[in-house]
């Protein structure tokens, strides 16, 4: 039995839980404004993008190198890993093709499925459909 105690307690210790985040998040805002964190902040993000630029820039030149020789390993540090991608020209007929030829390519879509068993779309054999009680607390208590 839920009594009125325990629903008292809940709603305390939401205003509690609430308030020391509201301090926490005040205590971060200072700190945020503050300039050396500022001055922290901006130098971090130059430092990433650098980052970002040099590695961009291995990469193009690791790639360049690779087209010339075929060299998968241009340093000890650098790998260049070959990948087989596959471009799907015309996804309509490669559905109706699977259909056909291949049907383990295609999937399910679960939300629409569930959709229509709850619409009453889908047999019974296929899909159940019942009831299951949740509970939800009142935010404001």
């Amino acid at each position: 039995m839920i009594n009125d105690q325990t629903i008292q307690e809940l709603k305390q210790a939401r205003e509690e839980a609430e308030a020391l985040k509201a301090s926490a998040k005040a205590m971060l805002e200072i700190v945020e404004k503050s300039p050396a964190y500022i001055e922290a902040a901006d130098q971090a993000r130059k430092a990433a993008d650098y980052v970002l630029d040099l590695e961009s820039h291995i990469r193009h030149e690791a790639l360049a190198t690779y087209v010339d020789t075929q060299e998968k390993h241009p340093r000890p540090e650098i790998e260049i890993k070959v990948f087989k991608v596959v471009d799907i020209l015309n996804e309509a007929a490669a559905r109706e093709w699977c259909f056909l030829n291949f049907r383990p390519a295609l999937s399910l879509d679960v939300k629409k499925f569930e959709k229509a068993a709850k619409d009453g779309s889908i047999p019974d054999e296929l899909a159940t459909v019942s009831e299951e009680p949740r509970v939800q607390i009142a935010t404001k208590l």
